[in-house]
């Protein structure tokens, strides 16, 4: 799949201060492209058209995500109070998946929305005009980087404004960590690769790597909550470090015939090189259509040739022929693996990146034949119980 593999004792943590955008912005994000840059354009709005709606971006808010407002005590709860009000900074961030780990840091500090709703399609969204206002008002850009989700990145920076601090969490991945999408015979060709897996999210030890980030950026912007934005960061990434320790004995049990992942989407290359069970099938084209039939054919024929007794779908992706691909092959399908989409309901400790991840992790150990038991005693926010 590209880089060689790094296993947990290999994979150390790593931050990356938030660096200030420039007053001019540009798109020149370097030679990194991922399969993702094709995605290019999308609803252009100008900072003047989300200015006229500024007063109203309380309303630009997620459903589960309740207005937060911070106000001063008085000195005599009965007597009006003449303290001015702090308002809080917004934080907005590139995809669902970063959202999360973000608001894990923040807490209730900050208010922290993602451009793309839960649900939707990150690869394929198209901003609406209540997004710019969303732009406009915030304090700081998060997005994954390395190309992930272009098109919303361009539009965020076309409308949020002047000298607004951007940071791209992927950059601090070494780049010979980072897995080519590119065969071989491409990468022969030119020397080098050209596109990129950018779903680093999926392993823990990259996924510590962005809270490390994540902290540093928001301890920027609101100095004055460092230390707690430091704790809760730290208590995060010691349950991502029990998560990533379970994890590696969960997987270690499915037996080896078994061990490899045939999946839609192909978001868990990172995953598969972390725990040893590689990605040796990826149904989805890169243009995010609906495959051929000659690709469903050679996918048909992988199943039967790994003899994987079940590949996985993707929550953002639904496709009618995987369920075609189950009847032809005899291999269980499983529609709901989720990179980004948060299980539970929000505000509950399943509606999180651990939630997701732990949810993940007891699909594939119980498809796979695994030991599903050796993640009884995990749960998102305090794992182990």
């Amino acid at each position: 799949m590209g880089a060689s593999p790094a296993g947990p004792a290999q994979e150390q943590t790593r931050g990356q201060a938030q660096r200030p955008r420039p007053a001019k912005k540009t798109n020149n994000r370097g030679s990194l492209n991922s399969f993702h840059s094709g995605l290019t354009g999308g609803i252009r709005l100008s900072l003047c058209v989300a200015a006229v709606f500024a007063s109203t971006v309380a309303l630009a808010r997620h459903d589960d995500e309740p207005i937060q407002a911070a106000t001063s005590t008085p000195v005599n709860p009965g007597a009006p109070s003449t303290a001015p009000v702090v308002a809080q900074k917004r934080v907005l961030v590139s995809d669902p998946a970063n959202t999360a780990i973000v608001r894990e840091i923040a807490g209730d500090l900050l208010i922290v929305e993602s451009i793309i709703p839960p649900g939707a399609n990150g690869h394929t969204y198209e901003p609406v005009p209540a997004d710019a206002i969303k732009a406009a008002s915030a304090d700081l850009y998060i997005e994954n980087g390395m190309e992930l989700n272009m098109a919303v990145t361009n539009f965020v920076r076309s409308n949020y404004r002047s000298g607004t601090p951007e940071v791209s969490l992927a950059n601090a991945i070494p780049k010979n960590e980072v897995i080519s999408t590119d065969s071989a015979e491409q990468i022969a060709a030119h020397g080098h690769a050209h596109s990129y897996n950018a779903h680093f999210w999926t392993n823990p030890s990259y996924a510590i790597v962005y809270a490390q980030q994540v902290s540093a950026a928001l301890s920027q912007i609101d100095s004055a909550n460092a230390a707690t934005y430091t704790t809760r960061a730290n208590a995060f990434i010691e349950r991502l470090r029990v998560l990533d320790t379970a994890f590696a004995a969960a997987i270690a049990s499915i037996p080896p015939q078994n061990k490899k992942l045939v999946v839609y989407h192909d978001s868990w290359s990172y995953f598969g090189r972390r725990y040893g069970i590689p990605v040796v099938g990826a149904l989805q084209p890169v243009s995010f259509s609906e495959p051929s039939a000659d690709e469903i054919r050679k996918m048909i024929d992988q199943i039967r040739r790994e003899a994987v007794p079940a590949f996985f779908g993707s929550e953002v992706f639904p496709s009618d022929v995987l369920n075609a691909i189950s009847a032809e092959t005899k291999a269980k399908y499983y529609s709901d693996l989720s990179d980004e989409v948060l299980p539970g309901t929000p505000g509950s400790p399943e509606h999180s990146y651990e939630g997701m991840m732990i949810q993940n992790v007891r699909m594939m150990t119980t498809a796979l034949g695994g030991n599903v038991a050796l993640l009884a005693n995990l749960t998102p926010g305090g794992s182990p119980s």
